[in-house]
């Protein structure tokens, strides 16, 4: 087989001796790293801000009720 880069014999990942991760701990931190881009997201639909715009009111609004200032009645 023509192999100039020799990339099908080099070693590469848990091959080498230096290694301190292997393919299933490489494999955990992406879908870790997925999972954190998820959260996110979410968390970007959850701000006072999104919140706000959403209910429509102001952002104060919101922030006002989340402190305490207001509809204390609603739990």
């Amino acid at each position: 087989m023509n192999d100039p880069l020799k990339r099908l014999t080099t070693k590469r990942g848990s091959q080498l001796p230096q290694s301190k991760l292997n393919e299933e701990k490489v494999a955990r931190i992406l879908r870790k790293a997925e999972r954190r881009q998820e959260l996110k997201a979410e968390i970007d639909t959850l701000s006072s801000a999104a919140i706000a715009k959403a209910e429509g009111v102001h952002v104060r609004t919101i922030e006002r009720i989340i402190k305490g200032y207001g509809w204390t009645h609603v739990h």
